[in-house]
């Protein structure tokens, strides 16, 4: 038996969906929730990271970044702290991921492996505590979106597949060693907006089952364990970019209705490496 400790930033969000199933394996012991309020640190800091991102994608692509954040909201889930406690499940707060209120959270589990389910940054003072270090669930295919916001940069591409990548953590940003991708076809619908958010349900609803699997048989994963090589690391899209997403979408969109109607969600394809 393997046993976990889940680090979250969010209430409602996968670490929810994902907590039952965990649970109910039973070749997985799960030690404890960890929630990071993601209480702001240094506001000079803060500032000064908000205009060197508008300094990248422009005043524009700032707005375009803003309105783009509510479509990636979800409240459909339970929250966090009572699923936690209908399992029995110990769940603790700490004030950010990199604080010594974590550490101690991390060390007290005595956890095999954590499993990052909707974080920022994690550090080595971190990640390196439980004994077989952390996992984490990148909500895009790696190694080719680093970084990136799911579902529209495959768009902007001209790519109709999106998907999700549960890899190593690692000392870089969605770099470590990948232990399982999962590729899934994008249903387009009339909207981008509505195209992201139907694509972000059909990955929240593979998801959870992926990282079971993963965890229950984690040894032979991590045997596997395929190094990362090439790939980008992206972030919000500047204005030129949204309209390329816009553009590819509706010829995406058309293509797909040119194939026979309306597209339905196709099977996904589960694999232990990513083909890029």
């Amino acid at each position: 038996m393997i046993r976990v400790l889940i680090l979250t930033g969010h209430r409602r969000a996968i670490a929810s969906a994902c907590l039952p199933l965990l649970v109910r394996d039973p070749a997985i012991e799960v030690a404890g929730v960890v929630f990071s309020r993601n209480e702001p640190g240094s506001r000079w800091k803060r500032v000064r990271r908000a205009l060197r991102k508008i300094g990248r994608i422009g005043p524009l692509g700032a707005l375009i970044g803003y309105r783009m954040r509510t479509w990636y909201r979800s409240a459909e889930q339970p929250d966090l702290e009572a699923l936690a406690a209908e399992y029995g499940v110990p769940f603790d707060e700490t004030p950010r991921v990199a604080h010594d209120r974590t550490r101690e959270l991390f060390r007290k589990a005595q956890a095999d492996l954590g499993l990052s389910l909707g974080n920022g940054y994690i550090p080595a003072s971190v990640f390196e505590i439980p004994r077989l270090g952390m996992i984490n669930v990148h909500g895009e295919i790696l190694p080719d979106y680093k970084g990136a916001a799911s579902v529209i940069w495959p768009i902007h591409d001209g790519r109709s597949e999106t998907g999700f990548a549960i890899h190593r953590i690692d000392r870089g940003i969605d770099t470590g060693d990948i232990l399982y991708v999962e590729r899934i076809p994008i249903r387009f619908q009339a909207r981008l907006r509505d195209t992201v958010q139907a694509a972000l349900r059909d990955i929240k609803e593979r998801i959870p089952p992926a990282l079971v699997k993963v965890v229950a048989a984690f040894d032979a994963h991590l045997a596997a364990a395929v190094p990362q090589q090439g790939g980008r690391t992206l972030t919000t899209p500047t204005f030129g970019q949204y309209l390329r997403m816009l553009r590819e979408h509706r010829r995406l969109r058309a293509l797909a209705n040119g194939r026979g109607g309306a597209q339905r969600p196709g099977r996904a394809r589960a694999t232990g490496r990513s083909t890029g």
